[in-house]
């Protein structure tokens, strides 16, 4: 009796013994597995910000010129005509352009309402006017491989009919380099974390980064910084 009862009460032990190691292994893996969860989140909140930054810095913002929402520009010119252009932001959000329908000469604009048409990846993209009144000259080279978004790449020139009163309601100095800075966040805050070694290598963004963004919905992102995706 003694005997059985000292087996029984050795099995148990043993028993028990196993299922605390067992315990202790199943603990173990599964505080490894949350620990590896928890360090992959902190390196992703850690490489957003950093991409972030160094996106903000990326596009140029010239003093002469006076920006619109929807990311073209405008410039006064010593003759008194205004030249409007797409600004560095577009132009590498879009990429290579195909097509582009400019406005004809004789015809009048009015700031923010389409005035431009580019087809870009088989998409047609408008693009707004920063400013009202006739347009004076087109610039049939524009949007060109290469073209200086500020220089050569110009879209139309106008002859102003309310400047101060259109370049009231654009963005310029320090106002237009915080608005670009806070366009660039939003930006590439929406990419994938593959792409975000793209942002941390000290190189510059690609052209056609909505593609890299969206690549099957890229034409509504783009007309969201736009501002054409509700007109």
């Amino acid at each position: 009796m003694f005997g059985h009862d000292f087996l029984s009460g050795y099995s148990a032990k043993i028993l028990e013994y196993v299922l605390a190691v067992t315990y202790l292994v199943l603990f173990v893996g599964f505080w490894r597995y949350v620990q590896g969860g928890k360090k992959a989140a902190v390196r992703e909140a850690q490489a957003r910000p950093e991409a972030a930054k160094a996106a903000a810095g990326w596009f140029e913002v010239p003093m002469e010129v006076a920006f619109h929402p929807g990311h073209t520009w405008a410039r006064m010119e010593g003759d008194g005509t205004v030249t409007v252009g797409l600004d560095e932001f577009g132009h590498r959000l879009l990429g290579e352009v195909e097509g582009v329908k400019l406005p004809a000469t004789g015809r009048g604009v009015k700031q923010g309402e389409a005035a431009v048409e580019l087809v870009a990846g088989g998409k047609e993209i408008e693009l707004l006017s920063p400013v009202e009144g006739e347009v004076v000259a087109a610039n049939g080279e524009a949007l060109g491989k290469g073209a200086e978004p500020y220089g050569g790449g110009w879209l139309f020139r106008v002859k102003p009919s309310q400047w101060r009163r259109s370049r009231a309601q654009l963005l310029e100095g320090q106002g237009a380099r915080e608005w670009m800075e806070e366009q660039a966040r939003q930006l590439y805050g929406r990419l994938s974390l593959e792409a975000v070694p793209m942002l941390q290598d000290g190189g510059t963004p690609i052209h056609g980064i909505a593609r890299e963004v969206d690549p099957e919905n890229w034409a509504e992102v783009a007309r969201e910084f736009f501002r054409t995706k509700e007109s």
